[in-house]
């Protein structure tokens, strides 16, 4: 079976690639996958101590069993080595010692010069599935039919042809987030949605899509996306940012959250507008001064 190895800080230093593909005997677990990956980068083995696992987003210890085609994460050392508990907490950044500094995190459109890193954030799954964040913007058939290899060309035309469809997130240099927003007519599926069609015929962008890799979930980067991207579409002549996140009542798995969740659009000044289901709000914010308060207004 096939398993994805994403290398993270240090990892990646050593392994000198910020992902790799390995193939290993069905029911091999972490602790084989460990050893595997030391025999191609054994420079990697004095970090084994100290090193958190993940698989596919959640903190894993060696005896966890992976699935085919599993997302395996090497995650930063940290001072006095890193505990790992099978079927743990779901995996965040470790905080960074006392009187380090704060990451630096840097929002940049994603151009074609910027197209590698969105590559390598988005993985050999294309963020999830094969979708390449392509789901909204093209019909059924289509999207199916160019799962993967596919609707990364699609992407990758659309970021060649210099039309920006979304920013990148940097934390520390490294590619760690990611926020579709483009005018609203860009996403075909919206039109045809009963849930999500337009609230009215005034032009809107849209900030309709995020994938956060696993690493630095959880830390209030969807909301610096989403201020980013209401700042970018306002640059760019739009009065109206909307989206269209989750809204759950408990918990909800990272996988359900692509289109985001409402509670941070709340943080970045959205307010609901519509909801014709009962977890899935319209949210909008107007541009220029004032607008998170009259996008309230505006309901």
């Amino acid at each position: 079976m096939n398993i994805t190895v994403l290398f993270f800080a240090q990892a990646r230093e050593r392994a000198g690639c910020a992902s790799a593909s390995i193939e290993l005997p069905e029911g091999s677990t972490v602790a084989d996958a460990l050893a595997a990956i030391g025999r191609v980068h054994p420079g990697l083995e004095p970090l084994w101590p100290h090193l958190a696992v993940a698989v596919d987003g959640r903190l894993a210890g060696a005896e966890v069993a992976l699935p085919a085609g599993a997302e395996l994460a090497l995650l930063p050392p940290v001072s006095g080595g890193a505990g790992t508990a099978a079927g743990g907490s779901r995996a965040r950044p470790r905080g960074k010692a006392r009187g380090s500094a704060p990451a630096r995190i840097e929002l940049a459109p994603v151009t074609p010069e910027r197209w590698s890193d969105l590559e390598r954030l988005f993985g050999p799954r294309g963020a999830c599935a094969g979708c390449w964040c392509m789901w909204m913007r093209l019909a059924r058939g289509e999207f199916s039919s160019g799962k993967g290899e596919g609707n990364r060309r699609a992407l990758r035309s659309i970021v060649r042809s210099g039309a920006e469809p979304g920013l990148l997130a940097y934390v520390d240099g490294e590619p760690a987030g990611w926020c579709a927003v483009a005018p609203r007519e860009s996403y075909t599926r919206l039109a045809r949605s009963r849930t999500l069609k337009p609230v009215d015929d005034r032009p809107a962008w849209s900030a309709a899509c995020f994938y956060i890799a696993p690493p630095h979930r959880r830390r209030g980067l969807t909301v610096r996306l989403l201020r980013e991207a209401v700042r970018f579409a306002a640059a760019r002549g739009a009065k109206i940012v909307e989206g269209y996140p989750v809204d759950p009542s408990g918990k909800t798995a990272d996988a359900h959250a692509w289109h985001g969740l409402a509670s941070a659009f709340r943080r970045a000044g959205f307010s609901e507008v519509a909801r014709r289901s009962p977890t899935r709000p319209i949210m909008r914010r107007f541009t220029g001064r004032g607008g998170a308060r009259r996008a309230g207004a505006s309901r």
